[in-house]
């Protein structure tokens, strides 16, 4: 049984995260669990010799999974969450040149110290850390990744005579990296073709790939795009990665619409006089605070 105090401990953790991928507009889907007793008890059987009370400790009582869209918006993710919570320690995989197989990018981070003195488990078991762990995948390789997890990881045994299916299911995952990278590439071929059609609204989901509020842009906007070229074309080549990393280091709080987007790209690079002439004052005021930091 899994106290409600420690309910409410992952509940805390997963809004938080919630709230700070959300504010940049990802893409993505967030997942939590709890270790239960009994969890708890197989693994300390398992590894038991692993674990002591000076040592190492589990660190994963508490775990979230972050699951991406899309596989440049890990590193993002990654830094975003690192900016709220204590990272103590990862697993990061580097991608084998030669081979394929599972790729973990795993980040244990502390447990507030408020919220380590509520929860039940960590008095109950002493030899589970104050931590929590999060675990980043791409949506694309999250089923493979729990197929793989609970019928080859934790049954490795009865894979011992069968090389060639275990080679097989890693060609599986190999697979889905191809398909993330694939995406990637259809949606900045998508991008390309909208703006040279002066499609500025698909042009702008294409490029940026983010859950925009909203889904149109000011005939202002449109026709300052149509009449400058070189204006729409800067737009077209931002960095998109930079656009979000700027959106969470100056904690920039605004609607993302199309039109704010536009807004925080001109703050970016673009630096538009016509365009800085459009924007509502609460969006101005907010990149004043900005600049007076």
């Amino acid at each position: 049984m899994i106290e409600i105090a420690d309910r409410r401990i992952i509940q805390s953790i997963e809004s938080v995260i919630i709230r700070e991928l959300s504010r940049i507009a990802l893409l993505f889907r967030v997942f939590s669990r709890i270790k239960d007793p009994r969890s708890i008890k197989n693994k300390l059987e398992r590894k038991g010799d692993q674990y002591s009370l000076s040592g190492k400790k589990i660190q994963d009582l508490f775990g979230i999974r972050v699951n991406l869209y899309f596989s440049d918006d890990s590193t993002i993710a990654q830094d975003a969450i690192n900016s709220v919570f204590s990272k103590i320690d990862s697993t990061v995989d580097k991608p084998d040149l030669v081979t394929f197989g599972p790729s973990r990018c795993n980040h244990i981070y502390k447990l507030p110290e408020e919220q380590s003195k509520q929860s039940y488990l960590l008095k109950e078991y002493p030899l589970c850390d104050s931590t929590f762990e999060v675990q980043y995948r791409t949506v694309l390789s999250e089923g493979w990744h729990e197929v793989e997890h609970d019928l080859r990881y934790k049954c490795s045994s009865d894979w011992g005579k069968h090389e060639d299916l275990y080679r097989a299911l890693n060609g599986i995952i190999a697979t889905l990296e191809s398909c993330d990278w694939s995406m990637l590439k259809i949606f900045e071929d998508k991008a390309r073709r909208h703006y040279k059609s002066k499609e500025w609204l698909p042009m702008l989901k294409s490029k940026f790939r983010l859950r925009l509020q909203g889904n149109s842009i000011s005939d202002d906007i449109v026709n300052l795009l149509n009449a400058d070229n070189d204006l729409a074309k800067t737009l077209f080549r931002i960095d998109r990665g930079a656009i979000v990393r700027f959106l969470f280091k100056h904690r920039i709080d605004v609607p993302i619409t199309p039109d704010n987007l536009i807004f925080i790209c001109n703050q970016y690079q673009l630096n538009s006089a016509a365009i800085t002439r459009l924007e509502p004052t609460p969006v101005t005021e907010v990149f004043e605070s900005i600049s007076s930091k």
